[in-house]
């Protein structure tokens, strides 16, 4: 049977296609089956600072602990991005009272976030309000408790871009997907191919304070009066 050229290019196009979303479904069940492994980690967050600081003590306090949590400088930073658009104030006590979502990370009802995290504070007498908290539930869900943010925990120890960190964590932890957005909130990252090129909600600046950040703190020495353990 002679195929004509019209005929040639639909074939050849249909299975380059099928090849795309092969590899695609490959790679995402590579990954799921690696991050499914893991077993989330319950840390024990003590911090010795008052609990009216200044946002920067605040910042810094948060930045050392996502540090001694075991997050690279970039990673940490990459999270505090998403923090400052989250929660401006980094503040644990936060609730939009519209959307219902609370504390540094506005957790929601979205696959029951918000109850899991009130779940893990009751569990393990814990203030939900506190910055040791919702630091602990956010490693807690890094580290393989949550399917999705555990693809980060690894990454976020590594990295040391703190623009891909953001960009990743809104993706993968925040997940604040919009409809509609510009250019510059378009995910164009690796590690969530499912999510490419969706829109999230003030990702240009979470990227830029992460980027911010990451300029205030990387390489710089500590020498604030506040003890922060993590068992």
């Amino acid at each position: 049977m002679k195929w004509t050229k019209r005929q040639l290019i639909i074939i050849i196009s249909a299975v380059i296609a099928a090849v795309l979303i092969t590899t695609v479904i490959l790679i995402i069940v590579s990954v799921r089956k690696k991050t499914a492994q893991k077993e989330p980690r319950i840390i024990s967050i003590s911090i010795d600072a008052p609990a009216d600081i200044p946002l920067e003590e605040k910042e810094r306090i948060v930045y050392q602990s996502l540090i001694k949590a075991g997050y690279s400088p970039a990673g940490a930073c990459g999270i505090m991005g998403n923090i400052a658009v989250e929660s401006p104030d980094f503040d644990p006590a936060a609730v939009n009272e519209s959307g219902g979502t609370l504390g540094l990370f506005q957790w929601n009802d979205v696959g029951d976030r918000k109850q899991r995290f009130k779940d893990f504070c009751k569990e393990n007498a814990m203030n939900w309000n506190s910055i040791e908290s919702q630091l602990a539930f956010a490693v807690y869900e890094l580290s393989g408790a949550d399917p999705i943010a555990c693809r980060l925990d690894d990454f976020l120890k590594e990295t040391d871009n703190s623009y891909a960190a953001a960009a990743e964590f809104t993706a993968g932890f925040e997940r604040c997907v919009s409809d509609t957005g510009k250019a510059k909130d378009k995910y164009m990252g690796s590690l969530y191919p499912e999510f490419y090129g969706n829109y999230y909600q003030g990702l240009s600046k979470r990227i830029n304070k992460a980027m911010n950040y990451y300029n205030r703190f990387a390489g710089s020495e500590d020498d604030a009066d506040i003890t922060i353990t993590i068992e």
